[in-house]
């Protein structure tokens, strides 16, 4: 086992707790949509951060990382939430644009990871490529446009 790096750490933890901040806050907006067929996509977007975040508790173990509570990462997540407003669409529109950086940032973190790590890092990029699909797909006017997420939830691959 490599030695890893202390800015490796420090971003496996952030990154992290945004994916359980991330959870809380899809979920916060899937309760203010009324169409239920948004609601439930929404929702799906939460579970593929759930899942993500999930994948790399391991990680976390293996280091002893300490990352914030659970509790208030997702109080977090929904005063995030709470503080953006729009409807459905506007929010794809706006992660059309945000999303597709992410990418690099968690390439960032697999580059910087020791090897056996590498893995586990690749299930929470595959999270993003899944939501990325989704939102193209969605924003196409694709009918399973879910396709993508459930894909990842099923398999941890984009």
């Amino acid at each position: 086992m490599s030695t890893p790096t202390k800015e490796y750490l420090d971003t496996l933890t952030r990154y992290y707790e945004e994916e359980v901040e991330g959870e809380a806050y899809f979920y916060a907006i899937a309760e203010r949509l009324s169409d239920p067929e948004e609601r439930r996509k929404m929702e799906m977007v939460a579970e593929v951060e759930t899942y993500a975040a999930a994948a790399v508790e391991p990680l976390l173990q293996k280091y002893d990382l300490a990352p914030a509570s659970r509790e208030a990462l997702a109080a977090s997540g929904r005063k995030m939430a709470a503080d953006s407003p729009g409807d459905f669409l506007h929010f794809l529109r706006k992660w059309q644009v945000e999303f597709p950086g992410y990418i690099d940032e968690f390439e960032a973190l697999e580059a910087m990871a020791p090897a056996e790590d590498v893995p586990v890092l690749k299930i929470l990029t595959d999270h993003e490529h899944a939501a990325i699909a989704f939102i193209e797909a969605e924003l196409k006017g694709e009918a399973n446009s879910t396709a993508p997420m459930q894909h990842y939830l099923e398999t941890g691959t984009a």
